[in-house]
């Protein structure tokens, strides 16, 4: 199927893991796809490699998109490439960093990650959707990333948390800013999806199991599965949905 076949498409954070997922089933359905990534050099060359190799079309752009700078660099590359302004149908803002297996709890985390976080995964969405709104073309697609993390108390993690509040709050302010272009914007939050993202937790003695058993549906996400919710709102069925949280978690909310 080639329902995105001359659609432009930004994934930021997109040459690994969720993001990498997304990349795949946008560029398979026929967009050409910005990979922007901060640090997976590797990954984000073999991601474009394989992408070419399948007949799509991708680039990839190194920007930290915790920066104003990083920002400009990348649309400045996003231009290059998609051409004259309005040249974006679907952002993706997929980059986010959690603890990294470092203290991000309530008790004592520090105040060095807690910036870090609000950079990445705050401020970073914020200003990249601000300078992705007048390359948009109407009807065009807005979908954060966020995490079940931004609905439930965390004490060991609620700075990591609060970031996925307020990208909640990003989503409905972005959904009503850009609703009379008939552009939408929700927000998919995951539960647990097996990903290097939580390998400090996966590491610890009997995690696994004990988050399947929790998870109504006795499993771990994968990618994707984040993947196919982000797909079933960049399609033309889901014009309609605007300024909502989906959460593909495996019920872990019912």
């Amino acid at each position: 199927m080639n329902e995105l076949t001359g659609k432009n498409a930004l994934v930021t954070g997109g040459a690994r893991g969720i993001g990498a997922a997304i990349v795949r089933r946008l560029a398979k359905a026929g967009a050409r796809v910005v990979v922007n990534y901060a640090n997976a050099d590797a990954e984000a060359s073999a991601l474009v490699d394989e992408i070419a190799a399948n007949g799509g079309r991708a680039i990839a752009v190194k920007a930290d998109i915790s920066t104003l700078a990083g920002i400009q660099a990348l649309f400045n590359a996003c231009d290059a490439e998609f051409g004259e302004a309005p040249n974006l149908d679907i952002l993706i803002n997929n980059a986010g960093i959690g603890s990294g297996g470092g203290d991000a709890s309530l008790k004592s985390g520090s105040e060095e990650l807690f910036d870090a976080m609000m950079a990445t995964n705050v401020k970073g969405p914020h200003f990249v959707t601000q300078a992705a709104l007048p390359r948009l073309r109407d009807s065009g697609r807005i979908i954060n990333i966020g995490s079940m993390s931004g609905k439930v108390g965390q004490p060991f993690a609620a700075g990591y948390g609060m970031t996925k509040r307020a990208l909640q709050s990003l989503t409905f302010s972005t959904a009503l800013a850009v609703a009379k272009r008939q552009i939408t914007c929700n927000l998919v939050a995951p539960g647990a999806v097996s990903t290097d993202f939580i390998a400090a937790l996966r590491d610890k003695p009997g995690w696994d199991e004990a988050t399947a058993k929790h998870t109504p549906m006795g499993r771990l996400g994968e990618p994707d599965d984040i993947a196919g919710a982000v797909m079933m709102l960049v399609s033309e069925d889901a014009r309609w949905v605007t300024g909502q949280i989906i959460e593909a978690s495996g019920g872990l909310s019912i």
